[in-house]
C-alpha cells in the first residue's frame, strides 16, 4: 500500500465538502470524457487535443501523468490524504480508497467561472474516511514535509510509515487487510434478495441455481469480513461450473473464460427512473470486475435495452482487457444477450 496526499481543488474549486460528505475525492479537466479503458499515451492525447491551446504542451504532459497517477497508480486500500492550503483550512481528512477510478459524467461540465455544481469533477474514487477533520498539527513532519502545491503526491517510504503510526495510535488498523465496507456488503445482500425474489416467481429452476450460489457468498461474509477474493472466486467457480451449460456458456476457442453473469431487473422508482439499489449495485460489480477478472459476478442490474446503453461500451472494455465473457440475463423476459 501507498500514502497519497491530494489537494481538493478539482478545475479550481474547493470539493472538500462533497468529498467529505459524499465519500469519494476526485481531480478536474473535464472535457476529456471516460477514461476508464483509455492506455496512458491516449490520456495524453484527449488533454492535448483540449487544452493545448490555451496551456501548451508542457501542462499537457505534466497534467496526463497526474490523471494517470490518479486513474491507475492510486489503488484500492492506499492512504489518502486530502490537504486544503493553509488559507482554506488548517484541518485535513484522511481516508483509504474503497474504489477503482469512475466517471461521472453529470459533473463534467467545463464552465470555470462561476461553481454550477456540476463542474469539472468527474474523475472519481470512493474513500472511506478516517479522519475527517484531523488537525495538521498532528501530522508528522516527513508528511508535513511532503506538501507541495500540485495536485497529487506519492509520500516517501519514511513519511508513509510516519502516518501510519500516527494514525494507529489514534486507534485505526492499518495492518489487516482492508475489509469490504458495510455499505457494500448491504448492497450485495440487498442485490440477490432482490434477484432471487423476482426469479422465484418467474423462473424457479435459475432461483434454484442462484440461492446456491448466494448462500456460498453469505456464508463467505459469515465467516471472515474481509473481501477474500481468492475464496469467493473458488467457492463461485466451483458451484457454477456445475451448472447447465447453457447458463454458463464459458467454452471459447475450446478453452474455458472467466465469465461475468449480471441478473437484470426492470425495476423503476416511480418516475425517478431506476431504482437507486440497482444503480449502485451495477457500479460496485463493474469495479469488482476491474479488480479481480476471475470472479463469477450476479447482479441486479437496470432494464436490458438501457442496461446495454449505459454499460456495453465499458463491459466491452473489460472484455477485451480481461478475457472475460459477458452475459447478460433478463430474468422478466427470459432472455440472454452476449455483450462480448
Amino acid at each position: 500500500m501507498n500514502g497519497w496526499i491530494l489537494r481538493p481543488y478539482p478545475h479550481g474549486i474547493n470539493r472538500m465538502s462533497q468529498f467529505l460528505d459524499e465519500g469519494f475525492i476526485a481531480i478536474g479537466w473535464p472535457g476529456i470524457g471516460d477514461l476508464y479503458s483509455c492506455e496512458r499515451s491516449t490520456v495524453y492525447e484527449k488533454v492535448f487535443a483540449l487544452y493545448i491551446s490555451d496551456y501548451g504542451d508542457p501542462f499537457c504532459r505534466d497534467s496526463s501523468n497526474t490523471i494517470w497517477k490518479f486513474r491507475e497508480e492510486m489503488q484500492i486500500g492506499d492512504v489518502v490524504l486530502v490537504v486544503p492550503f493553509k488559507e482554506d483550512s488548517l484541518e485535513i481528512a484522511v481516508g483509504r480508497i474503497d474504489s477503482s477510478y469512475f466517471f461521472a459524467p453529470q459533473y463534467d461540465e467545463t464552465a470555470s467561472s462561476t461553481d454550477t455544481g456540476y463542474n469539472g469533477f468527474s474523475h472519481r474514487k470512493k474513500v472511506v474516511w478516517l479522519e475527517k477533520r484531523l488537525p495538521r498539527s498532528l501530522l508528522p513532519e516527513p508528511v508535513k514535509k511532503a506538501f507541495t502545491k500540485k495536485t497529487i503526491t506519492m509520500l516517501n517510504l519514511e513519511g508513509y510509515n510516519r502516518l501510519i503510526e500516527r494514525l494507529e495510535s489514534r486507534g485505526h488498523n492499518l495492518n489487516e487487510r482492508w475489509e469490504m465496507s458495510q455499505h457494500r456488503k448491504q448492497l450485495l445482500e440487498t442485490s440477490m434478495k432482490m434477484v432471487l425474489d423476482v426469479m422465484q416467481q418467474k423462473t424457479p429452476e435459475l432461483a434454484d441455481i442462484f440461492e446456491l450460489l448466494a448462500q456460498e457468498v453469505f456464508q463467505i461474509f459469515k465467516e471472515s469480513e474481509s473481501l477474500h477474493i481468492d475464496l469467493l472466486t473458488s467457492k463461485l467457480n466451483h458451484v457454477a461450473m456445475g451448472q447447465p451449460a447453457h447458463l454458463i456458456p464459458v467454452d471459447s476457442n475450446g478453452s474455458c473464460q472467466p465469465l461475468c453473469l449480471s441478473m437484470a431487473l426492470n425495476k423503476w422508482d416511480g418516475e425517478g427512473g431506476f431504482c437507486f439499489v440497482a444503480k449502485q449495485t451495477m457500479t460496485y460489480w463493474l469495479e469488482c470486475l476491474e479488480e479481480n477478472s476471475r470472479t463469477l459476478f450476479l447482479t441486479s442490474a437496470w432494464d436490458e435495452l438501457d442496461f446495454i446503453e449505459h454499460y456495453k461500451a465499458q463491459f466491452d472494455a473489460y472484455a477485451k482487457k480481461h478475457q472475460v465473457v459477458v452475459i447478460l440475463v433478463n430474468v422478466n423476459c427470459f432472455s440472454m444477450t452476449y455483450l462480448g
